[in-house]
């Protein structure tokens, strides 16, 4: 493993992402919405203003009757003390059905870099010079991995710190304690989210090297969503809540996946398989 050589080609995948605007404003501007502006707007009008209207005791019914079979013992009865039914569902949403939106967020940016990374070297016909270049084939791909890793990772990051501060000026008046520094949110944005954001960038990285276009890459990345979706169903129908436990082993499982897709990796130790793929 040559670090040099994986420095310069991960300098060179930084350079092609950020001069392409197709590649890095949709990244910000999904992670801005998803993670900034929707629970910051949620947040104040929830708070400021009472949006349950006449109907508010036929809703509160059925949403008390969720609190009372809450699985978290401290959850419940934080829920249960708060004095309106508006300030239950801005507690609760920011505090368990924002998780899916950040790995989302973390799952969309960590494909769309991946997917460049092979597939647009075909686009930029570039590809047939980089795979004779004098550079072993791993290092080819550790080099790529870490292009895709860094702005995933950093723009996920930035979103949740720009979260944290505005939502927190926002509800602390209210709540009378920070959000998202408890333990299920440290766990989520420092294990599970490093792991999840590893091992679609590999796997992405790995489809992108067996498809002829940007696009298409995405398209095969794009079913890695799926769960992410379930996550949020069943966030919200009751059916499981992601506990600190949950969320260690769920890191835990990417991190054994992580290492079981390296493996993949050696099957292109030929350079001649990789440029067969990219040809056929």
């Amino acid at each position: 493993m040559n670090k040099s050589t994986i420095l310069t080609i991960t300098r060179k995948d930084l350079k092609a992402t950020f001069s392409s605007k197709k590649i890095w404003v949709p990244m910000i501007i999904v992670a801005v919405l998803l993670c900034i502006i929707f629970p910051s707007v949620l947040a104040y009008f929830g708070l400021n203003f009472d949006m349950t209207g006449k109907s508010a005791e036929d809703i509160e019914r059925p949403i008390n009757a969720f609190i009372k079979e809450f699985p978290n013992d401290e959850m419940r009865n934080t829920l249960a003390s708060l004095p309106t039914l508006t300030y239950k569902f801005v507690y609760f949403f920011l505090t368990f059905m924002m998780i899916p939106f950040f790995l989302l967020v973390a799952i969309i940016n960590s494909m769309v870099t991946a997917a460049n990374s092979f597939a647009g070297e075909k686009e930029r016909n570039t590809l047939e010079t980089l795979l004779f270049a004098p550079i072993s084939i791993v290092d080819l791909f550790l080099g790529k991995v870490l292009a895709s890793l860094i702005p995933a990772l950093g723009i996920t990051y930035a979103s949740y710190v720009i979260n944290l501060i505005i939502v927190n000026l926002i509800t602390y008046p209210f709540f009378d304690h920070m959000l998202f520094l408890n333990s299920t949110w440290l766990l989520l944005m420092f294990w599970v989210i490093p792991t999840l954001v590893l091992f679609t960038i590999i796997l992405s990285v790995l489809i992108s090297a067996k498809v002829k276009s940007f696009q298409e890459a995405q398209q095969f990345g794009g079913i890695l969503v799926l769960p992410v979706i379930g996550i949020v169903i069943s966030q919200a129908s009751g059916l499981f809540f992601l506990s600190p436990l949950t969320l260690f082993l769920i890191g835990t499982g990417l991190l054994v996946a992580n290492a079981l897709v390296l493996k993949l990796v050696t099957k292109f130790n030929q350079r001649n398989t990789l440029f067969e793929s990219q040809i056929h």
